[in-house]
């Protein structure tokens, strides 16, 4: 994203304060090293790491080849570490001396001199603890090591300021002893090749640049969370939070990419100037606006990924009553021609469901809707996503039409993704920003300017939180999205936060618990009498319900119609099965449903719901049943979509699904004869059944085959020939449909009585309880 000249840049220096300290070992000798594959750095170059800690040189290199080969896309191998090593030294240093420096700018002419070089260039990078930038620039300035402005630099890294008056401090000191265009502070975000294209996704597709401004785009949604809790670090996270540590830096520099006007050129200055903009126009809230406008939480005990982690406040390091925010969401708005009442959405936090760091942009929904059937056709708006990380790349949501003679829309993507668009390796952030430092673009770097109004932007909030003390903890629990009141902080406009696909979250449940048990492997459970079947398998559901939620924090079932289930279901209402069953983390859903409405005496979810779901403290809006009164193709559209936005795009995955089956081996409403092609990718599907000349809506069977465990309930002598040819062969799915249930991942349990195994071979039947 500029006119650098990059394969030739003059001898270096690169003298590293922190050299002995992890973000050298971890992020900037990978970086430097990957650059020196590559043929970036110049031939003539040295790196100098200072330290209190005594190493010699030898130690030093030994040191950071373990770094490489931990941390580096690209090992200590093939003789290239070899000769890279040869180019870093170590040198011990006290950074309040000034003899120190005498001596470092001593080693820098030396190797100057041996180099021969009219203009080198030096870099001082400051990999060191905020504490330290004032006395290190001071005495740099003293021991005049960084004279030729247009030869020196130094890099800064976070955080720049505890405030915006230590900000302004900072600035002050640093503009005293350097030019501002010696200054370069870093922010690594920024040098992330997603980030970088965000601009060039802008300002050279004329697809996009007519379409963004406030007439087109409804709002903005920015997400950046980590699963990861504070660790250890509790005691310096005390003094930062959410707010400092991410927003004020990371979040509203992606909030100046995405809104900055077009450049006229990529000039580093032009670039940051329009950013800059763009961060002063943002609205600067009053102490009374922030509650409308910020919401903050601490995350409590939880879950993340089947493993059990301790809240904020039993950390490490933290106090018992801490008003240090682990999460923060906002609504910005940016007062100027382009983005005037569009709002933007930001959030951060830690311990929450994903790691991931993406860009929503929601466009305005079509003025007219034309392709309406049965009076509810879910159309929803235009969406662009750009994913940051861990995944990058790009998506566009728009609608198209379902295949077959209906006029009926679903929402599409196209994606583009990096690892499938290039064979060559991303570099890493660090990798982009160290050579821009080096060669001298300073477009991907914060000015002072930049640092001061984003200041600005938050100290109203952070004002008004430190006289405010967090009296919700825990705000959410560790593995969520966050606190609930940020959720409300969107629906105040209609808006809700577009939670991102759960990438493996599930999968890694799933891999992790589930491998001991074998797929496919058949749990027979047999009974004398019926009640007894009934009792046993509403046992299996309360302790299907209690694993779930201790593993995950929810548990979702899927439900089936018939009487072999109702008994099952009227048992669970009652004590002693009702109070096993934790129902407020219950999420209800069904494996097929008639054309009919829910009061219908037909009814699937109808029958659920009177026998079951109306007698416990089920939330209603955790249950989710299938629209049968519209017209079945328009009922299994809106019903894929409701399991979109559960499941966050991602094939759901149940942790239990509860099926019947027929006397004619029929499952879900999946009778013989009825075709569903096993390749197709649909969740739900509408079908029509010759013999009940109706149409039903079921999901798939693909679908239910990933589920975590799945029960059927067949009993009476009417179920017999179907059981034994369903368990026991030959395997023909058209003409037996419960024969397509095999999962792909979980177990399966049959609770059946003795007169529905009565035809099984003895070595089947045997396996009883």
């Amino acid at each position: 994203m500029n006119s650098v000249d990059y394969q030739n840049i003059n001898p270096t220096t690169i003298v590293i304060f922190g050299g002995s300290g992890d973000l050298n070992k971890r992020k900037l000798i990978p970086a430097l090293y990957n650059l020196y594959i590559d043929r970036y750095l110049p031939e003539q170059f040295h790196i100098i790491g200072l330290g209190r800690t005594e190493f010699s040189d030898e130690e030093f290199r030994e040191m950071l080849e373990e770094g490489v080969n931990d941390f580096s896309r690209r090992k200590a191998e093939n003789g290239s570490w070899e000769e890279f090593r040869e180019h870093i030294s170590y040198h011990v240093s006290n950074v309040k001396d000034l003899e120190s420096y005498k001596e470092i700018v001593g080693l820098v002419k030396q190797k100057e001199e041996e180099w021969g070089a009219k203009e080198p260039n030096r870099l001082f990078y400051l990999s060191v603890s905020p504490s330290l930038f004032e006395p290190i620039a001071i005495n740099l300035g003293r021991a005049e090591a960084c004279n030729d402005p247009n030869r020196t630099r130094i890099v800064v890294e976070k955080p720049f300021g505890h405030d915006l008056k230590t900000a302004h401090s900072l600035n002050r000191l640093l503009t005293k002893i350097f030019k501002e265009q010696q200054i370069y502070r870093i922010d690594h975000y920024l040098g992330k090749e997603t980030v970088q294209n965000i601009l060039t996704f802008r300002f050279t597709n004329a697809l996009f640049e007519p379409i963004w401004n406030r007439n087109y785009i409804d709002h903005v949604q920015i997400t950046v969370s980590e699963t990861v809790g504070v660790g250890t670090r509790g005691g310096y996270y005390e003094g930062s939070g959410a707010l400092r540590d991410m927003v004020q830096n990371h979040v509203l520099q992606l909030v100046a990419m995405i809104s900055m006007e077009p450049p006229i050129s990529l000039n580093a200055d032009e670039i940051r100037n329009k950013k800059a903009e763009v961060i002063r126009a943002m609205r600067k809230y009053s102490p009374d606006e922030v509650k409308e406008h910020a919401v903050r939480g601490q995350y409590g005990p939880g879950w993340i990924k089947g493993e059990e982690v301790i809240g904020y406040r039993d950390a490490e390091g933290v106090a018992e009553d801490s008003n240090t925010e682990t999460y923060a969401a906002a609504k910005f708005y940016i007062d100027n021609w382009r983005w005037q009442d569009v709002p933007f959405y930001v959030r951060t936090g830690k311990r929450m469901a994903d790691k991931t760091t993406a860009i929503t942009i929601q466009l305005k929904s079509a003025p007219h809707r034309a392709f309406v059937s049965n009076g509810r056709i879910n159309q929803d708006p235009n969406r662009i996503v750009i994913n940051i990380q861990p995944e990058m790349g790009m998506k566009i949501r728009f609608q198209a039409k379902r295949p077959g003679v209906s006029q009926i829309v679903n929402p599409v993507e196209m994606i583009f993704d990096y690892d499938e668009a290039y064979d060559a390796p991303t570099p890493e952030a660090y990798e982009t920003l160290l050579l821009d430092a080096i060669a001298g673009n300073a477009a991907l770097f914060m000015r002072a300017d930049q640092v001061e109004a984003a200041w600005e932007v938050v100290m109203p909030i952070l004002e008004a939180w430190e006289n405010e003390p967090i009296n919700d903890y825990p705000s959410y629990d560790a593995g969520s999205w966050g606190p609930k009141a940020a959720d409300k902080l969107l629906a105040q406009n209609g808006h809700r936060w577009f939670n991102p696909p759960a990438r493996n979250v599930l999968e890694t449940v799933i891999e992790d618990k589930h491998n001991e048990s074998k797929a496919g492997v058949i749990n027979l459970h047999t009974y004398n009498e019926v009640d007894d079947l009934s009792y046993c398998a509403a046992e299996l559901f309360a302790t299907k319900a209690q694993e779930a939620v201790e593993k995950y924090g929810r548990f979702t079932v899927c439900l089936s119609g018939g009487s072999s289930s109702k008994a099952m279901y009227e048992l669970l209402a009652k004590e002693p099965l009702s109070s096993k069953v934790p129902w407020k983390n219950v999420y209800a859903f069904w494996g097929d449903e008639r054309a009919v409405s829910i009061d219908h005496a037909d009814s699937n979810a109808g029958m659920a719901m009177d026998a079951l779901l109306r007698h416990v403290p089920i939330p209603e809006d955790q249950i989710f049943p299938i629209q049968g009164n519209l017209r079945a193709d328009v009922a299994a559209l809106q019903y894929e979509e409701v399991l979109q936005r559960f499941f966050q795009g991602r094939s759901p995955r149940f942790d239990l699904v509860w099926l019947g089956m027929g006397g004619d081996g029929h499952t879900l409403s999946v009778f013989p004869g009825v075709s569903i092609s096993q390749k197709e990718m649909t969740w739900v599907k509408e079908v029509f059944v010759p013999k009940l000349d109706s149409y039903r809506i079921t999901l798939t069977p693909q679908l239910v085959n990933q589920a975590h465990s799945i029960a059927f309930i067949a009993y009476g002598e009417g179920k017999a020939d179907a059981l034994k040819h369903v368990l026991e062969g030959p395997y023909e799915p058209n003409q037996y449909p419960a024969q397509l249930i095999r999962p792909t991942h979980g177990d399966v349990h049959w609770f059946v009585d003795n007169e529905a195994t009565s035809a099984l071979s003895e070595s089947k039947s045997e396996q009883t309880d």
